[in-house]
């Protein structure tokens, strides 16, 4: 069974992610794609971002706080143009170095062949306590 084009562009976006490809990531986000990783303040990258200047600000953010050390999709779920991805993740925080791992559901919505929403789940409670510890 072949895969659709929404699977195959979400396989490509988490290519280059840990590539550090963001010309790959800004083609494959909507002109009006919406980010949410949701968590503390604390975490730099925790939020709701929108349009092309909210990916680069996003993306800006987690490249300046963490190295992403591995993100694996492991499951791809499909209804229409909504997809939910399951999958491992381990960044590495860049200031203390320390290295951290968790599993995350990726909730995303396409349109026009191109990411328009992503919601993030992860463990954002581990997250949280990485960076408040860098904080002090």
């Amino acid at each position: 069974m072949s895969e659709s084009a929404n699977v195959t562009v979400t396989r490509s976006m988490y290519k280059a992610v840990p590539a550090g490809d963001a010309e790959t990531v800004f083609a494959g986000m909507h002109p009006d794609v919406e980010i949410t990783y949701y968590g503390t303040s604390v975490i730099p990258y925790a939020g709701t971002f929108k349009g092309t200047e909210g990916v680069g600000q996003f993306l800006g953010a987690v490249g300046a706080s963490v190295e992403v050390v591995k993100m694996e999709p492991k499951q791809f779920i499909e209804q229409d143009e909504h997809l939910a991805v399951f999958g491992t993740l381990v960044f590495r925080a860049i200031k203390s170095q320390r290295e951290f791992t968790s599993d995350f559901a990726h909730i995303i919505e396409i349109r026009d062949g191109k990411w328009y929403r992503f919601r993030d789940f992860a463990n954002s409670a581990l997250a949280a306590e990485v960076f408040a510890a860098e904080a002090t």
